[in-house]
């Protein structure tokens, strides 16, 4: 009876003491998820983006000036060579890059570094000699990418990364960030993000990023420069920062809750890019956006910014709407599909991967009737004279380098 007596104590004891480690366990994972007063206040919303910004969201007109919020200029020497990286023509970029390269210019060096990484397992010591060029010359974002920290760097320029190069990166773009440079502000903030593992629904922003992106956007508001506010809205929409049991998904796309309030404001910093000529915003942000903005007003954005810009997964679904009640829509939106396989080929017009692009999405998505060939000697026409209408910006910057 009392070894029963014992062995029902020890019983007791060991569901106490699980009981207090459960009790223990759920009082931590409650303290580290519950929401702190700067987590607040991201789910506080985009409001002070719209109290800093009021003169600039209150001006509705669009910007007569086709390159407002390009990176480059016509009249620059970076311009044509980044038109065409682009466009995907690597050949004619390095071919444009090279002469400048060779008179030193650290920025043409970047960008020959970053379409040189990866091509082949022998190329990331020639971008890795190229970046360490541009780095030694002042190049605060050539350092940045230099830093060993970063596993784009280590997996193939190996020995030229280090984590000092970051440091002296880091350290210059702070310089510049605080004087109110945006890209400046906007490249810490994402190397921030890469120290902690890199940008996704799960890194943490903290405080001190969250801030230093804040400012980028709204310096970047004054200058042009949207990528910290698309940013920002981004982690807003998807409240990143607030405990997951705290959010509302409202759809399959990811995209939480927002106060009516939230809503305008971010409708506004949307429209506030698209009148400033931001082909980025208008054709990769906004028409995925549509529960925030009218089809309408996207599609008339997309149609009016396509000798900014022309991408075919964007407007050829705008041209085939039209074309339910206007045939001649097809032929125009066709007319562009060429225009862009023009661009992105060098050479004479022809029936390329872009058209390809914009003819399965009219036929397979619309279930409209492929072109004829008098509809496609049509558009061939009209695509000579669209060609001359182009004033192409340039979204791709030292922060997003990537290729669509």
């Amino acid at each position: 009876m009392e070894s029963f007596k014992k062995n029902s104590t020890s019983k007791m004891d060991i569901k106490h003491v699980l009981s207090n480690l459960l009790i223990v366990f759920a009082l931590y994972l409650a303290y580290i998820n519950y929401p702190s007063g700067f987590q607040r206040k991201i789910a506080e919303g985009p409001s002070f983006l719209s109290q800093q910004l009021s003169s600039y969201l209150d001006d509705n007109k669009v910007n007569s000036d086709p390159y407002a919020a390009s990176r480059y200029r016509p009249e620059e020497p970076l311009y044509a060579p980044l038109l065409a990286i682009q466009y995907g023509n690597k050949e004619k970029a390095e071919a444009l890059l090279a002469p400048l390269v060779e008179k030193g210019n650290p920025e043409a060096m970047f960008w020959l570094a970053q379409i040189t990484y990866g091509q082949s397992i022998y190329s990331g010591e020639t971008a890795g000699k190229l970046l360490t060029k541009a780095a030694k010359l002042g190049n605060p974002y050539a350092a940045i990418k230099l830093d060993s920290r970063d596993i784009e760097c280590t997996q193939y320029m190996g020995y030229h990364c280090s984590e000092e190069w970051g440091e002296k990166g880091r350290a210059a773009l702070k310089k510049l960030a605080s004087a109110g440079d945006p890209r400046a502000g906007y490249a810490i903030y994402l190397h921030d993000t890469m120290l902690k593992g890199g940008y996704s629904p799960t890194t943490t922003v903290d405080e001190e990023s969250f801030n230093i992106l804040a400012k980028a956007a709204v310096d970047g508001a004054k200058n042009n420069y949207h990528h910290p506010i698309i940013t920002l809205l981004d982690i807003y929409q998807r409240n990143f920062g607030y405990p997951i049991w705290m959010r509302s998904n409202e759809s399959k796309r990811d995209s939480y809750l927002l106060s009516d309030k939230d809503r305008e404001i971010i409708k506004d910093l949307y429209i506030f890019m698209a009148n400033n000529n931001d082909s980025y915003a208008t054709n990769i942000y906004l028409y995925y956006e549509n529960s925030l903005l009218e089809t309408d007003y996207i599609d008339h954005q997309i149609l009016r910014m396509l000798p900014i810009w022309s991408n075919a997964s964007g407007y050829s679904p705008v041209f085939a709407r039209k074309a339910l009640n206007d045939r001649e829509a097809l032929i125009l939106g066709a007319a562009w599909a060429l225009v862009d396989d023009f661009n992105r080929n060098d050479h004479n017009l022809e029936f390329g991967r872009q058209m390809r692009k914009f003819n399965h999405i009219v036929t397979y998505e619309f279930n409209q009737k492929s072109l004829d060939d008098s509809e496609l000697e049509k558009a061939h026409k009209i695509s000579l004279k669209l060609r001359k209408s182009l004033t192409p910006m340039i979204y791709l910057d030292e922060n997003n380098t990537g290729i669509f």
